[in-house]
């Protein structure tokens, strides 16, 4: 036993030893001979290549392919061979393409390509406008080649490969991402059979602007036969799965022609509803139902000179019935036939549905389509009945639509046209009519949190017009209805004239909040450049808009019995006869919004109260963000014209800082009570510089005065310009004291006013002689007080600069005024003109004028009539386009 072990490790040390020398060996010679293996493999790939190859980098390896030798092309990039192609138009682009040899041809200087493997990349097949193809890139080897170089192909392996078919001469575009693609056979044989295994994703097969599969899974795998002697490939029979559904496939390629033929017949119905459905049906369950589906297309194509494939291909649903799992919808008695023909030739290519049927729970549904000419496709067709469009949804997923709901009735003809402008391809409308019903019909849209439901109403159109009865639109707490009539409609559609709107909207209440989309992505964050933000008001659109809302909610404040009329065109709206309430107060006048850039808007308003109450009035606003004076300290009536002018940005609000205003005011019957500034005040007045002037007991008197402020008038005009509330001088008389005040006051709470008053005010007794009271002549000494700085904490000083202003400004308007009276009553000074006649006082003031473009105002019972004008012409309008399409319904509307 011990002779054996002793045997046996000695053979197990000269195996070893064998392996590890072997091992050696290889990897020496490999990296001796690897840049001549390389560079021989490159030179002998580039005889056979016309355009340029890039290769970040070449290596050559064995024990990673073991038993094969590899020779590793990293980062391939091979350039198109259309002339008009640049270095940057790719061919082929891959992460890596190996190839692989045996390495005893290596050794005998034979280099027989057996396998090929191509990882990650891209392959772009291009035919271009004349026929000519990117992939023309072999160039034909003179004469017999004893090269050693040479493919004895066994296998070929794709994975993850972006593949692109691109004829633009045909119009035609074939793509799909590869996942794992597998050839195997013996490829250098003269006949020989190809097994093929792929997995891949039918991205888009498209003619013209037609679409027909998009984004559906596809596996195959079958055996294709290739005869080298007789010079073609062919499928006898084959099977592939296009979103889980077998298609039987068959094919003959020669040098002349490809014959296809492609066969499905009597397909479930349900497994296509529950195979092609986009919404993830293993979490809501599989859709129930029956009925059969059919499909037989067959191809010749013929293999010289690009021409047109000749395609014709019958499908058809028969007794067919659906019921959507989540919410139990059902379409029954289905039938659709259908045709897909290019016999004609390219630009006559025909997709034509003639029969579409069904019941939903709206009721029967009938209608034909035909689109033609892919390159700019017609749609033809007309559709009569009711659509369930929750069902509409379950089966196809309209785009963009999150959830949809609720009925759609239709009675309609249309021819629709493809027409290019600078903003791409659109379709719009040639030809047609007809009418929609709209029954509580709801939706949310992809992204939104806005939920619009409760549509319901009546739509009448034609070509050129369109009359739009009741339409009743909810989103969340707020409702609207509008009746209008539109005109121009195809050529506001081709951008080739504006819209012509009528229309009126009514709402019993409106919160501006529901409008508000509440889900932001990074891709509606507003951009940074304005240059990528939208326009949100229209150019090509004109018209009035008649507005009656009962309440708008904006916040914490409330809008209510808003009227107006509304005029928009050119980016802008103007709203002449604004009426409405709000802090209890009537409100009239004029507005005008401008978009001067996108999202960037001019406001202009023209307003009037004639009865505000302050008290309502500071509640609605919070006291205007500030303490000093709130709801609780202030009462009265006002009148106040109010003209503005200011910009505002979409989402960001009103830029105080640009405001310019004009306020006119008069106040009625006001009363202050306990405002803290005032305490301030009277407290400073207490301070030593006051007392030789003022006695205590007279500050508190002065202080209970204050407590209570009562004046039966205040009128001035305020403006508003730099971030700043501008209070010209005015006289206050109340039943304190008499104050002249001016000042600022800074929209950052920063405050400089200048109050004056005379003394006597002050003291807690009349003088008086023996005559009586002393009767004031406006003469005496008057204090001058200035409060500056931050509203919640000001300072108060005496205010000397002003007192001398003042003195100075009354001695000289004393003097001016003395030498005009002589100069008007006794006929002195009547060569000097620098000394005006006397003249009473009068006060100046700035106009801030704003122009809207009306002038009258309406009477409600005016309004009324107005708006039963409006009804009518609509009614009367609606049934011209009634009787429009009733007369197009006599002549039967062909699909041919």
């Amino acid at each position: 036993m011990h002779h054996v072990w002793k045997w046996g490790k000695r053979i197990l040390k000269w195996l070893v030893a064998t392996v590890l020398t072997l091992a050696i060996t290889i990897t020496v010679i490999l990296t001796v001979f690897k840049d001549d293996i390389i560079n021989y493999a490159i030179g002998e790939i580039n005889q056979y290549l016309k355009v340029r190859v890039d290769v970040a980098r070449v290596d050559l390896t064995f024990w990673k392919t073991f038993p094969n030798l590899s020779i590793d092309f990293e980062h391939v990039f091979v350039q198109g061979a259309l002339p008009e192609d640049r270095e940057s138009d790719t061919l082929l682009f891959s992460e890596l393409v190996r190839l692989k040899f045996n390495p005893i041809d290596i050794w005998n200087e034979e280099y027989k390509v057996k396998q090929i493997s191509i990882k990650p990349g891209t392959l772009h097949l291009v035919v271009n406008e004349q026929g000519l193809q990117n992939f023309d890139i072999l160039k034909p080897k003179e004469g017999k080649s004893d090269d050693a170089f040479n493919l004895q192909l066994q296998k070929i392996s794709v994975e993850g490969m972006d593949f692109t078919y691109a004829n633009k001469k045909n119009g035609q575009t074939y793509a799909a991402l590869i996942n794992e693609a597998t050839l195997k056979g013996d490829f250098s044989a003269d006949k020989f059979t190809v097994g093929t295994e792929a997995d891949f994703l039918v991205k888009r097969i498209q003619n013209g602007l037609v679409p027909f599969v998009i984004n559906q899974p596809a596996q195959s795998e079958v055996e294709v036969i290739v005869d080298k002697n007789k010079n073609t490939i062919s499928l006898p029979d084959g099977t592939i799965n296009l979103a889980g559904l077998p298609f039987h496939l068959n094919f003959l390629l020669d040098s002349n022609n490809l014959h296809l033929k492609l066969d499905a017949k009597d397909l479930s119905l349900v497994d296509i509803a529950n195979k092609l459905a986009v919404k993830e049906v293993e979490e809501i369950g599989k859709y129930e139902g029956s009925g059969t589906a059919s499909f037989h297309l067959k191809m010749r194509s013929p293999q010289k000179g690009n021409t047109y494939p000749l395609i014709n291909c019958q499908f058809n649903i028969k007794q067919g019935a659906i019921t959507e799992p989540s919410r139990k919808l059902k379409l029954k008695n289905i039938q659709v036939d259908g045709t897909y023909s290019t016999e004609k030739g390219q630009g006559n290519e025909t997709l034509e549905l003639s029969k579409i049927r069904f019941n939903s729970a709206g009721g029967p549904f009938s209608g034909n389509l035909k689109i033609h000419h892919f390159n700019m496709p017609v749609y033809t067709g007309n559709a009569n009945g009711s659509i369930d469009l929750a069902v509409l949804d379950a089966l196809f997923k309209l785009p963009k639509i999150q959830s949809i709901g609720g009925i759609l009735g239709i009675q309609a003809n249309f021819q629709l046209i493809t027409e290019t402008s600078e903003f791409g391809h659109q379709v719009v409308m040639n030809d047609g009519g007809g009418q929609a019903d709209l029954k509580q019909v709801n939706f949310q849209l992809e992204q939104d949190s806005r939920q619009f439901s409760g549509i319901s109403g009546h739509l009448v159109l034609n070509r050129h017009q369109a009359a739009l009865e009741n339409l009743a639109v909810r989103l969340g707490n707020s409702d609207i209805q509008l009746n209008g009539i539109f005109e121009q409609i195809d050529g506001f559609l081709q951008n080739k004239s504006r819209l012509q709107v009528d229309v009126s909207a009514e709402s019993k209440k409106i919160d501006l909040n529901d409008f508000t989309n509440k889900f932001v992505t990074e891709e509606q964050a507003p951009a940074a450049n304005d240059e990528l933000v939208d326009w949100l008001l229209p150019t090509q659109i004109d018209g009035n808009v008649s507005l009656d809302v009962g309440t708008i909610l904006l916040d914490q404040h409330r809008f209510t019995e808003i009227h107006g009329d509304m005029e928009v065109g050119d980016r802008t709206i103007v709203i002449n006869q604004l009426r409405g309430v709000n802090a209890e107060a009537a409100v009239s006048g004029a507005l005008q919004i401008k978009e001067s850039a996108p999202q960037h808007f001019d406001l202009a308003t023209s307003l009037v109260s004639k009865n505000i109450q302050f008290k309502p009035l500071f509640k609605e606003w919070n006291n205007f963000d500030q303490q000093v004076i709130t709801a609780d300290n202030i009462s009265g009536k006002a009148e106040v014209i109010l003209d503005m002018k200011a910009p505002f940005k979409w989402g960001d609000g009103i830029i105080k800082e640009k405001i310019i205003a004009q306020i006119q005011l008069k106040v009625s019957n006001g009363n202050l009570r306990n405002v803290s500034s005032f305490k301030q005040l009277t407290a400073d007045l207490k301070s030593p510089k006051t007392r030789m002037v003022l006695k205590p007991r007279e500050v508190d008197a002065l202080q209970g005065k204050l407590d209570n402020i009562r004046f039966e008038t205040l009128e001035n005009t305020i403006f508003i310009s730099d971030s700043k509330l501008i209070i010209p001088k005015m006289e206050i008389k109340s039943s304190a004291l008499d104050i002249t005040t001016e000042g600022t006051h800074g929209f950052n709470n920063k405050v400089d006013y200048r109050f004056a008053f005379r003394l006597r005010d002050l003291k807690l007794k009349k003088d008086e002689s023996e005559f009586g009271e002393v009767i004031d002549d406006e003469t005496g000494v008057r204090i001058y007080v200035r409060m500056y700085g931050d509203l919640d904490n000001p300072t108060i000083e005496w205010d000397q600069t002003a007192r001398k202003d003042q003195a100075r400004e009354n001695r000289q308007e004393a003097k001016q005024e003395a030498l005009s009276i002589l100069k008007s009553e006794f006929g002195l000074f009547k060569k000097d003109t620098t000394i005006k006649a006397y003249q009473q006082k009068q006060v100046q003031r700035e106009e801030l004028l704003i122009e809207f473009g009306k002038d009258e105002v309406l009477t409600p019972e005016e309004i009324k009539k107005e708006k039963q004008k409006k009804q009518g012409k609509l009614s009367k309008f609606s049934e011209k386009l009634k009787q429009e399409n009733d007369k197009d319904k006599e002549v039967e509307f062909i699909v041919d």
